[in-house]
């Protein structure tokens, strides 16, 4: 088959930092191709130097066999290079029209007609297979309707090289099934595609090939059919993690009394009649398709909802968190789903994130900050989350997703929360770095911390939890333990 993409000796470097070594490699034409790593290993750089975002310091990008320089995205674009980012790179104010045609709204003689781009919208989403408004406002969208709208735009360039940054770490398993059903028409038309995810059964279900960068250095490409997940978990960490993220707890755990129950919980809209328990020291996992109504349970248990009904004890006392300020005050805690967005403060520093759940213990006399108390809790946080931190003043927003979220976790924790409320908590985060997580969830759970975590990874809630609630249509249809969750009871009861 055609190489369609050659990279040659790719090197790219940052302030102290060496993105891309010496990279070579080539991607076949009408085929799709995953590249697989870390966070911080390169792929995003490599991909941004295609998607025309950075210029390599050395090396040559070949397309077709003809060296080109991409200068910037419209000359990637106009090369027939499209790329559906991770990061959400849309305008909330506007529709989804507006979206997706930005830039191009104009016809051959100069004239917009919004009608026509709203059919043309609609075939682009029908084809995704899903039924928006077209003038729907992008800020009245969910999270994965906004990452369908941003593959709908790339989709719309009608682009020869399709580069997919984690698509579907927003999407459920039936908008999953359906990107990669498009994927693979795409593939048939004779469409190249860039496969970038940490979800290696994806990565093993669709791609022809796998390459593997690690450190900005480039590893080997192999056949689908010539490696395996545990070696490439092994290759891209450096060291062998696969028991950590396939470990699965198979006893069935006796449990006495709760620390939290929950009585016929009603949000108009959302679910109604919800009740279950949580006990001492248990990891309980919430499962469903997107709209089941598991994000907004975590959210209504954590204040967040404006009317709701039923009866919240923790602990044998019956309390009302009407807001987050009930909430924490009334010892819990909420690991939001996008960190970016509800997670961190992005402008501020590692070290004024790190401190802020953490209240009076934080202040002087008088309520001034005790700044020296604020850097030693950061540096004892980095230390016991394993976060990687090279200034303490650096802002945040520096920071790959999986320190990002060690920090979420640790700030929250400096609360002393009897509940741990945590929403996909391994989105957008590389196998390493999931592994940390869950070391560091199993070992507050083994301190006595009882943490609720809702997960779109069948993988993850298998592995971690000790516990497994199924939600759909806003009830709880279904609870399994120990060797009685398989993925097939799992799936099975969500839809």
């Amino acid at each position: 088959m055609k190489q369609i993409i050659e990279f040659r000796n790719i090197t790219k470097y940052f302030p102290g930092v060496v993105a891309l070594r010496s990279v070579n490699f080539s991607i076949e034409g009408g085929s799709i191709h995953a590249l697989v790593g870390e966070n911080g290993a390169g792929k995003s750089t490599l991909m941004n130097i295609l998607g025309g975002e950075f210029v390599p310091d050395s090396g040559t990008v070949c397309l077709n066999g003809i060296p080109v320089c991409i200068k910037n995205p419209a000359e990637s674009l106009r090369l027939g290079i499209g790329i559906v980012h991770q990061e959400l790179n849309l305008c909330p104010n506007l529709t989804i029209t507006e979206n997706i045609y930005l830039g191009r709204e104009k016809d051959k003689s100069g004239k917009v007609c919004w009608q026509e781009l709203d059919k043309k919208s609609a075939a682009l989403l029908k084809r995704l297979g899903v039924d928006f408004d077209p003038k729907t406002k992008i800020r009245n969208l969910s999270l994965a309707a906004q990452q369908l709208i941003e593959i709908a735009r790339a989709i719309s360039y009608d682009a020869e090289i399709l580069i997919m940054d984690e698509p579907t770490s927003a999407l459920t398993i039936n908008e999953s099934e359906k990107l990669f059903g498009i994927i693979q028409s795409l593939k048939e038309a004779g469409k190249t595609i860039i496969y970038i995810s940490h979800r290696m059964e994806e990565v093993f279900r669709i791609s022809d090939k796998i390459s593997i960068l690690r450190d900005g250095e480039y590893l080997g490409t192999y056949a689908r059919g010539e490696i395996t997940h545990d070696k490439i978990i092994k290759l891209i960490a450096g060291k062998e993690l696969s028991s950590e993220i396939v470990e699965r707890k198979k006893e069935s755990r006796t449990y006495k009394e709760p620390v939290l129950q929950v009585k016929n919980l009603c949000r108009p809209g959302f679910f109604n009649g919800l009740d279950f328990n949580l006990y001492p020291q248990e990891i309980l996992g919430i499962y469903g398709l997107q709209g089941a109504g598991r994000t907004e349970l975590l959210e209504t248990l954590f204040g967040l909802a404006p009317s709701w009904s039923g009866e919240i004890w923790l602990n044998g006392k019956q309390l009302k968190n009407r807001n987050p300020a009930d909430a924490i005050r009334n010892g819990f805690a909420m690991v939001p789903e996008n960190r970016l967005r509800n997670g961190i403060f992005s402008k501020m520093s590692i070290t004024e994130n790190m401190n802020c759940c953490s209240g009076i213990p934080i202040c002087r006399a008088g309520g001034l900050l005790n700044m020296k108390k604020m850097v030693r809790n950061c540096s004892d946080a980095a230390d016991k989350f394993s976060i990687k931190i090279a200034c303490q003043n650096e802002k945040i927003k520096n920071l790959s997703g999986g320190n990002q979220q060690k920090v979420v976790i640790a700030k929250w924790i400096a609360a002393s929360p009897d509940i741990l409320m945590i929403d996909e908590p391994t989105r957008g985060i590389d196998v390493g770095a999931k592994a940390q997580i869950y070391r560091i969830l199993r070992k507050l759970s083994s301190e006595g911390l009882s943490v609720i975590m809702v997960s779109s990874e069948l993988s993850e809630v298998l592995s971690q939890c000790d516990r497994i609630l199924v939600m759909k249509g806003g009830c709880f249809v279904s609870e399994l333990t120990g060797n009685n969750a398989t993925k097939e009871k799992i799936i099975a009861a969500a839809i």
